[in-house]
């Protein structure tokens, strides 16, 4: 029963977590390297790592803000389970359920949501601060992702490609393929790839758009429209690729990163107030919060939206289709009139 028992809290508190962490760690394009040629017993003792250190964050975070955590409670009532003498009905401790219910639950739940949490911020992250390109042991396996999104300009070792104050728009690549012992060339515009399903560095698929093939006339090598919308060209027997890198002006703030990393500033400002939404925080002393938990479960959920609300009225930026604008009248009496009608149904709620 020791082994088991133990075997099992190792599971619950480390092992799932950090499998958790690292599923959402790998988000979008790198999804791939999560299981990227590893089997079931190698994703278990790769995940040990992340799992571990985030129990140690979770309970110190937990611990001081939220309740404090009775470690010789918690060891005293494990050794007493795993005594084969120790009978749980004869006993005048506080009832296991009870425990459960009062200690044990709330903990492990705050556990597996601080897991999404930390999983699903910590890869976009690294992404957004460009940590990756600075730090190669940071940095995703994913190479063709940089290499397409022109992405590469930013590694140390070629960043003299950098040209400043100019966005990527978009890539062109020359793809040589060999087929029937005849290479044949095409050209067009990235918009899409394929990864093998074991591999997250092999490219399967490469999608063009104003697809393009050369063919020889008269000793020379001319382009031939291909016509459709969209080229699928299979990589297994690619040669070499050659890209290049489309830019635009960015001199404009609206066409800059700073709209964008605004919002996704604002998106992990939501995400890190659901555990305070969930849980109470022992050390928030405020009357409104104390009150919120005295609210009902779908009260609690307007309150949330109410909040979310308030925070989104700072934000100076509005994204229509792919590009931002600024925050106009309109929208801003449209997140007012939002506000208004949530207050007012927690109001009558209430």
């Amino acid at each position: 029963m020791d082994l088991s028992l133990g075997f099992i809290v190792v599971l619950v508190l480390i092992l799932f977590p950090g499998l958790i962490f690292r599923r959402l760690y790998f988000y979008g394009e790198f999804s791939k390297e999560f299981k990227s040629s590893y089997n079931l017993i190698s994703l278990l003792a790769i995940s040990t790592i992340p799992g571990i250190i985030n129990l140690i964050c979770v309970f110190v975070f937990y611990d001081n803000l939220f309740s404090a955590i009775d470690i010789g409670e918690i060891i005293d009532k494990f050794k007493d389970i795993n005594d084969p003498s120790f009978k749980l009905q004869e006993s005048n401790d506080t009832p296991i359920k009870n425990l459960i219910g009062s200690k044990v639950a709330p903990f492990i739940g705050f556990l597996y949501i601080s897991s999404i949490l930390f999983g699903s911020i910590l890869g976009r992250f690294i992404r957004i601060t460009n940590l990756d390109k600075k730090f190669k042991l940071l940095r995703f396996k994913n190479y063709w992702f940089y290499l397409f999104n022109g992405q590469p300009i930013g590694f140390k070792k070629i960043r003299d490609l950098k040209k400043r104050n100019k966005k990527h728009l978009f890539t062109k690549a020359d793809i040589l393929i060999e087929s029937e012992n005849e290479n044949l060339l095409y050209s067009g515009i990235v918009v899409d790839y394929e990864l093998y399903d074991n591999s997250c560095k092999q490219l399967s698929k490469i999608m063009l758009q104003n697809a393009e093939r050369y063919s020889l006339k008269e000793g020379k090598r001319v382009p031939i429209q291909i016509p459709g919308n969209l080229l699928v060209v299979d990589c297994l027997s690619m040669k070499n690729i050659n890209l290049t890198y489309i830019y635009e002006e960015t001199k404009s703030i609206l066409k800059s990163k700073l709209p964008n990393s605004i919002e996704i500033t604002f998106g992990f400002i939501t995400l890190l107030l659901i555990p305070i939404f969930i849980f109470k925080a022992d050390s928030i002393n405020m009357d409104f919060y104390e009150s919120y938990f005295n609210l009902k479960w779908y009260q609690q959920i307007i309150a949330y939206i109410l909040t979310i609300q308030f925070l989104s009225l700072i934000n100076p930026f509005v994204k229509k289709g792919n590009e931002y604008k600024y925050v106009n009248l309109k929208s801003i009496l449209a997140r007012l009139a939002w506000i208004g009608l949530f207050t007012l149904i927690l109001w009558l709620t209430t």
